[in-house]
């Protein structure tokens, strides 16, 4: 299938007429990343400053959230790492943007595309990163973290769904490790 220049195909539909999709893909994306992350600061926080053995109390529409987001990044997370980028995941008007500037280009033709860079959901280029995914990527990471050492710095504080999380991590760092190491079965 040809490509529409955004990482869409043209077969696709709708999806392939809709222009700008890449970059709100990748909006909404830092926008879940951004709420994930802040949820889970905000919990933490508030584990952290709990007084011995007393559980904080969140709202179930909270924790509800926290968990979801944290169930969807974190399949991502134990998807994505290691796994090249597809050619049809590409977005080839971003890569010729990028191509075509040079030291002559005005500031805002430089800034424009590095803006679209930022915001594409699909990188420009099999060898390029998509920017929103790397952070989505290194923010659950970050948080799985902070609330794995939470839970081992308060486990009494710790909800059971904050809890989940931290073991859910856990697991996939001890997957990943693992499989770095070669030392699952051949």
């Amino acid at each position: 299938m040809m490509s529409n220049g955004d990482g869409t195909s043209e077969g696709e539909g709708t999806a392939g007429r809709i222009a700008g999709l890449s970059f709100l893909k990748g909006l909404l994306l830092y926008g879940v990343t951004l709420t994930f992350a802040g949820i889970y600061a905000y919990v933490i926080t508030r584990i952290a400053n709990a007084g011995d053995g007393s559980k904080p109390g969140f709202s179930d529409a909270l924790i509800g959230a926290g968990a979801a987001l944290a169930g969807v990044l974190g399949s991502a997370f134990a998807l994505v790492i290691g796994v090249p980028t597809p050619k049809e995941g590409v977005n080839v008007k971003l890569a010729s943007a990028l191509g075509a500037l040079k030291e002559t280009s005005t500031t805002m033709e430089k800034s424009t595309a590095r803006l679209w860079q930022f915001f594409s959901f699909e990188p420009a280029e099999t060898k390029r990163m998509s920017v929103p995914l790397t952070v989505g990527v290194w923010a659950y990471g970050v948080v799985g973290a902070a609330v794995s050492l939470v839970y081992i710095l308060h486990p009494n504080e710790t909800p059971e769904a904050v809890r989940a999380l931290a073991v859910l991590f856990g697991g996939y760092v001890i997957a990943f490790v693992t499989a770095a190491y070669g030392l699952t079965r051949r």
